[in-house]
């Protein structure tokens, strides 16, 4: 860590509080930590701490929290990470897998989890790609998403939604499923459900972009369903493919995307006390989870 960046970091440390890089190089100057003889150190501060995160990333000590407000990581659960308005747009301009809408049912039979059989090849052969952007404006379409539930014996793992995710609506809001839009070259693969040797790769790389599980063997991953909510504008524009994923450790580091914070394993009880800050789709899930735990409790009393 150079010069500029060791003066931040203690900086900001001793302040507590995220500030701009003129009141960083101020303060540091102050406190005799950082002499600079150019005309606008502020600007090299600026650029030193802009380069490290942009480089760094989720490895970075630093973190915007708005425009032009630096922190520290470690902060996270206090100042939700600031992204700046190109990457976002960047987001909105990939290419996502959609279905035409009047096909939903065809392979979901309506609200929640359905684990039933479906025509997956008459899925893939109605899929295209299409820009994200103009996908979310689009109701005559449907996008596919993947949603991975990460599972720990008893418990979940839960995470709070930062504003790095495009959708405004689902800042601060927390969930039970990882995973994210699927794209064009994702589709063969993933919707090979039924035939590990050729889905799990890839499921797994889907997976670790946001979450990498630590453990001594590979997570079992298994499918559990097409996931639907039209209680909602938005929801009603998703259909979710479904994995339970099983390690056998809770260790987990969050990923490159920087989409989570709070990430923590809970039991189902746990997420139902407070179920009011979880997203719908959550809910279904949660609902479901405690489905099943009652069938195989009366399954275990009657044999």
């Amino acid at each position: 860590m150079g010069v500029f960046l060791k003066a931040a970091c203690a900086v900001l440390q001793a302040e507590q509080v995220p500030l701009g890089a003129a009141e960083i190089t101020q303060l540091a100057q102050e406190r005799k930590l950082l002499a600079s003889a150019g005309k606008t150190p502020w600007q090299t501060m600026k650029s030193k701490l802009s380069t490290n995160i942009l480089k760094q990333r989720e490895r970075s000590v630093f973190m915007r929290v708005d425009k032009g407000k630096f922190a520290l990581r470690e902060w996270q659960r206090i100042y939700p990470e600031h992204i700046a308005d190109r990457y976002q747009k960047a987001l909105f301009d990939e290419d996502i897998l959609v279905f035409p809408a009047r096909s939903l049912k065809r392979y979901v039979p309506g609200v929640g989890l359905y684990s039933g059989e479906f025509d997956k090849a008459a899925l893939l052969d109605e899929c295209r790609p299409m820009q994200r952007r103009s996908a979310e404006e689009d109701f005559s379409v449907i996008q596919l998403v993947s949603v991975f539930i990460i599972r720990h014996r008893d418990r979940y793992l839960t995470y709070k939604r930062t504003k790095r995710l495009p959708e405004s609506r689902l800042h601060g809001v927390y969930s039970i499923g990882f995973g994210g839009h699927l794209n064009p070259t994702d589709s063969a693969p993933l919707l090979n459900i039924f035939d590990p040797a050729v889905g799990d790769p890839l499921l797994e790389r889907e997976l670790w972009e946001e979450i990498k599980i630590k453990s001594l063997r590979s997570p079992v991953i298994e499918y559990r369903g097409l996931l639907y909510d039209d209680s909602r504008e938005v929801s009603k524009q998703h259909l979710g493919l479904t994995y339970q994923v099983l390690s056998d450790s809770e260790m987990f580091e969050i990923g490159e995307r920087g989409f989570l914070m709070d990430a923590k394993y809970e039991t189902l009880e746990e997420i139902q006390r407070r179920s009011g800050e979880f997203e719908n789709w959550s809910l279904l899930i949660m609902n479901e989870e405690l489905k099943c735990r009652e069938q195989a409790r009366i399954l275990q009393t009657t044999h």
